[in-house]
């Protein structure tokens, strides 16, 4: 492997400029070599801020070229599957925004290629990379709380005020399952990655989901109407035994006044809390049993206000690149984007059908 990952970045949407491209070359041995786009002027306009040497729209060209080892993909969730797989079949290292696709057998798809190919793909799961979720889930492996019986997880509030034109997040064919991707995917593997080691990945969920009826203006600026969840709340079973809930919501308050959202384990021995964050605030505390919430100490880093949980998941790319493997205990892997996106469409069904429905585990036929 070159010493330098030369990397394409697929898709000129505003995280591309917030993160992939300064995260992958905050890493000594990244480097973004070119951005593609369908809009050859946005790409271009983006490449010039950025600093990026190549704009382009052909992406057959871009990906048929030796001199690049790896793709990120953070364009629209309906590109997620198309350019991961066309970047796949070239030869490319793959870092896919999440959700993973539209539902589970594409991404399921995905994961088998990659394996196939013994090529890197990793999802941007990007609370793995926060001090924080990194300490509650080494903390509940040490037993620091006891027996873990219950895992609540909640993201509402922060959009809750709904846009009236139209986005490309209001069309199910290129958003998918609405909030219910955007930041459930997120919540699930969040539950997954602090409490799997211990008592297993989510197998089981029950739900409700909700889509506010409205119409917004199109892009022609006739009414359409809101297509994509608004509004997804699961009771979720892990293959342990632990329980849980999930909430994730565009269209209500958030139940907490201060409006943030995170993650609480609690075991029988205390309780811990974990905040949502791109690195930049982050907040750990402790509950014992009828005591006050503590906060515990945290690495420097992770107060000072900088989002480093972007740099150490796009340097965390370059380097299961340079090792050949993610880090199992950081990165989120296909086969954890896989995990999440199977809980999103059994949270979709079980919403549909007021049933408890099944989530796969492992990728069948593995």
């Amino acid at each position: 492997m070159a010493e330098t990952i030369r990397v394409a970045v697929l898709g000129a949407a505003a995280f591309s400029e917030v993160a992939h491209i300064p995260g992958v070359n905050a890493h000594p041995n990244g480097e973004v070599v070119a951005l593609f786009s369908r809009d050859l002027e946005r790409a271009q306009a983006m490449a010039a801020r950025a600093g990026v040497p190549e704009a382009t729209n052909d992406l057959d060209a871009l990906l048929a070229r030796d001199d690049i080892h790896a793709v990120t993909v953070p364009s629209s969730n309906d590109n997620h599957y198309t350019y991961t797989m066309a970047a796949l079949r070239a030869g490319k290292h793959v870092f896919c925004e999440k959700p993973m696709a539209l539902n589970a057998n594409l991404a399921a798809e995905m994961t088998r290629e990659a394996h196939t190919r013994s090529l890197v793909g990793v999802i941007a799961f990007i609370f793995r990379h926060t001090y924080c979720m990194q300490e509650v889930r080494r903390l509940v492996r040490a037993g620091a709380i006891g027996q873990p019986h219950y895992v609540s997880i909640d993201s509402q509030g922060q959009s809750w005020h709904r846009a009236t034109d139209a986005t490309w997040r209001t069309f199910s064919g290129i958003h998918g399952a609405g909030q219910l991707g955007e930041m459930g995917s997120h919540l699930f593997d969040a539950i997954n990655f602090t409490v799997g080691p211990t008592e297993g990945f989510i197998s089981e969920v029950a739900a409700v989901t909700h889509t506010v009826a409205r119409m917004v203006a199109g892009p022609d600026g006739q009414p359409v109407p809101v297509e994509t969840l608004d509004l997804a709340s699961a009771l979720v079973r892990t293959t342990g035994g632990l329980q849980g809930q999930m909430i994730t919501s565009r269209a209500s308050a958030s139940a907490n006044p201060t409006g943030m959202g995170g993650l609480v384990v609690t075991g029988s021995e205390g309780a811990l809390f974990a905040n949502f964050t791109r690195g930049d605030g982050e907040i750990l505390r402790r509950q014992n049993p009828g005591g006050p919430w503590e906060d515990l100490p945290m690495p420097e880093g992770a107060l000072d206000g900088k989002p480093h949980g972007i740099f150490r998941m796009l340097g965390g790319f370059v380097d299961a690149i340079l090792r050949g493997h993610p880090d199992g205990d950081h990165d989120g892997d296909f086969l954890d984007g896989y995990r999440s996106q199977s809980a999103i469409d059994a949270t979709i069904e079980a919403g549909l059908s007021r049933k408890w429905v099944a989530v796969d585990t492992d990728l069948p036929g593995a």
